[in-house]
């Protein structure tokens, strides 16, 4: 398996996750921009063949090799899974996903956001023709690969510890989200 986690931190990341990678991008995010220029920027550096990207506040669970073997064995430029959501107040659920459909991922496109599995040199494709600026970075990259081949893997290796004041709540999210949203529809 040759499978790196891109992660985005402001301050030191020491967590290591046995089995694959980790490559720790320097970033203080404070807009979507910057987000985005950091998504970008990390993954062009990744030197496995698939990589995704892990919050430097979330988890990943205790079967996350298996179920990251089976995505890369899909062997398709992206591979999706369900998530664990872990609430604030302690209590968690699994988000559960569905096989793709186009239409479906436009109008719920955070449905595939934790786990997705980009095959490394379809995403450097894409991040090369991708606008730069005040955009969701997984809405267009993850709509950008789909395009070419995304499958659906059952199981849930990622815990989203979502927080109250989490980057998720920002203003500049939700309309760096709705941006992507309508470059998407322009670019079917």
């Amino acid at each position: 398996m040759s499978i790196t986690a891109v992660v985005l931190s402001a301050g030191a990341y020491a967590r290591a996750w046995p089995g694959i990678e980790v490559l720790v991008h320097r970033s203080v995010i404070r807009n979507a921009a910057e987000l985005q220029h950091g998504r970008f920027e990390a993954a062009m550096q990744v030197r496995t063949r698939s990589f995704f990207f892990l919050d430097d506040d979330d988890d990943l669970a205790r079967d996350y090799l298996e179920v990251l073997e089976r995505c890369q064995g899909a062997g398709a430029p992206l591979a999706y899974t369900d998530e664990i959501v872990a609430q604030p107040d302690g209590t968690a659920f699994v988000a559960t996903r569905k096989p793709y459909d186009r239409a479906a991922h436009f109008r719920r496109p955070l449905d595939i956001h934790h786990l997705v599995l980009c095959d490394t040199a379809a995403a450097r494709r894409s991040i090369a023709r991708l606008p730069r600026g005040h955009y969701a970075p997984e809405v267009m990259l993850y709509w950008d690969l789909a395009r070419q081949g995304a499958v659906y893997v059952p199981g849930a290796p990622y815990i989203w510890r979502r927080r109250p004041t989490g980057m998720h709540r920002w203003p500049c999210t939700s309309i760096s989200q709705m941006r992507a949203l309508l470059w998407a529809k322009a670019n079917p």
